[in-house]
């Protein structure tokens, strides 16, 4: 009886008769598909995670319980909470609204700020603020549920069907428009709210929780799937496409049955979560994406690559895009992306410093930055740990630099931005904190972004290790 060997880079198989596998080859090669789709479903579902640990964390570290519960930055975000890549010089407002338990969700949004609602797979689907219909004049927005065919009353700017259940909302403020602390919490309090339109309005539950553990960042084990099981139940069908649910019922998550795996799956489960971190770190931090740099000289690298919020050209969704961003971040939003002039938002990350190699928190780093910084609102350069995604934690109360700052400046109108475990003498106003032992990675915020951005007649300098 002839025998056909295979030798692949995933193992060796046999297959008799012409083509049979043989029961050993057949089980290995079981292994390999099961681990091969679950690393997948792990990429392919990493903005429903990132997602749904965001309002886990938020329930759970914040009491966002009700979409009435506000959580708010009143005295700005601090490396306390994990959150991906947020920014210490926002006032932010967030609330996990639920479409299915509450039906129809009036948001009232105040005015100046920049916000969005985004759906529990983290898609688009509506900006507040000065990027959205109110142009920054603040009012009222009405959330729809899936497949809601009531009325819609008038009164409201727009009134948006979200293809899922739980959304999102979140919205930040200038410290110059709504004040800190106690009185940013008032003007929350005064301006914002969020209620079921059955309910008709109530005020707020207002909460300063900008320096308030809570772990919004997905796990990376078996209880990613375990999660993911939970997201599908939850959700209506149509809000995921068919292949996608098509792939999760091959590793055993279906609606309406049991997540119930066996030694073997938990153990397929558990290695390709573990496999699909290393795989989202290689994307994020070696990307291969040739657009993924914003200068052809510079290691500067776009968040969002490719000019897409949802990833997409010429109808064909960037993959490798979309892990990156939600490995990194959160905030889905056009605004983002599109070249608004003098209003939403603009970032860029390093990983990197001139000479190619990581940025490591032993070694002390300048960044200079040219004169006229292109925004209308403010700029900021903020720095993050590479594991957690979240801001760095260091001795400082918070690991950034920023216009609201005031730091020194050269006479030129230049600035010169410094990283190390200690700062250089005189310099301690320009200095961000890192540690030892440890990455760090770092994002340019420009808010109110002007056109020698977009045209790049501005252009901040690579960041260069000091002797």
């Amino acid at each position: 009886m002839s025998t056909e060997k295979l030798t692949t880079p995933i193992g060796d198989f046999e297959f008799t008769l012409g083509g049979y596998p043989t029961q050993e080859s057949a089980q290995k090669l079981f292994d390999a598909l099961d681990f091969q789709r679950a690393c997948q479903a792990y990429l392919d579902f990493m903005p429903a995670m990132s997602m749904y640990s965001l309002l886990e964390g938020q329930e759970k570290g914040w009491g966002c319980k009700d979409c009435s519960d506000l959580a708010v930055a009143a005295d700005l975000l601090t490396a306390t909470p994990l959150v991906l890549t947020g920014n210490t010089e926002s006032v932010y407002f967030a609330c996990n609204v639920d479409l299915k338990k509450d039906g129809p969700t009036v948001v009232e949004i105040p005015p100046q700020v920049l916000g969005m609602a985004n759906d529990a797979y983290f898609r688009y689907i509506v900006d507040f603020g000065m990027a959205g219909p109110d142009q920054g004049r603040g009012g009222k927005y009405l959330l729809l549920p899936p497949d809601y065919d009531g009325d819609v009353p008038e009164g409201y700017f727009v009134a948006h069907y979200s293809r899922t259940s739980r959304v999102w909302v979140m919205a930040r403020a200038s410290q110059t428009i709504s004040g800190m602390g106690e009185q940013a919490l008032q003007w929350y309090g005064d301006h914002c709210a969020v209620y079921p339109l059955k309910d008709d309005y109530r005020r707020p539950n207002v909460m300063n929780c900008g320096s308030v553990f809570a772990d919004t960042t997905h796990p990376n084990d078996l209880q990613y799937f375990v999660n993911l099981d939970q997201v599908i139940q939850y959700e209506p069908t149509a809000a995921f496409a068919p292949e996608q649910l098509g792939l999760l019922r091959s590793l055993g998550i279906e609606k309406g049955k049991t997540f119930d795996p066996d030694e073997r799956m938990k153990q397929i489960l558990d290695t390709a979560a573990k496999t699909g971190l290393g795989i989202a770190r290689a994307i994020a931090y070696q990307a291969r994406e040739p657009e993924a740099r914003v200068y052809p000289d510079r290691h500067w690298e776009y968040i969002f690559v490719g000019g897409s919020h949802e990833f997409l050209r010429n109808g064909v969704r960037n993959l490798d895009a979309r892990t990156l961003f939600h490995f990194t971040a959160i905030c889905v939003t056009p605004a983002m992306v599109n070249k608004v002039v003098g209003v939403g938002s603009q970032y860029m990350s390093a990983y990197r410093d001139a000479d190619g190699d990581y940025l490591n928190g032993g070694k002390n780093y300048q960044l200079h930055l040219p004169p006229n910084i292109p925004v209308n609102n403010f700029w900021s350069v903020t720095l993050y740990d590479p594991g957690t995604r979240s801001l760095l934690q260091t001795d400082q109360p918070k690991p950034s630099v920023n216009s609201f700052d005031q730091p020194e400046q050269n006479r030129d109108g230049s600035y010169d931005i410094y990283f190390g475990p200690s700062a250089p003498a005189g310099k301690e106003r320009n200095w961000v904190q890192t540690v030892p032992g440890k990455g760090w990675f770092t994002y340019i915020r420009l808010y109110g972004p002007l056109e020698p951005f977009f045209d790049q007649t501005w252009r901040p300098d690579d960041i260069v290790k000091m002797a």
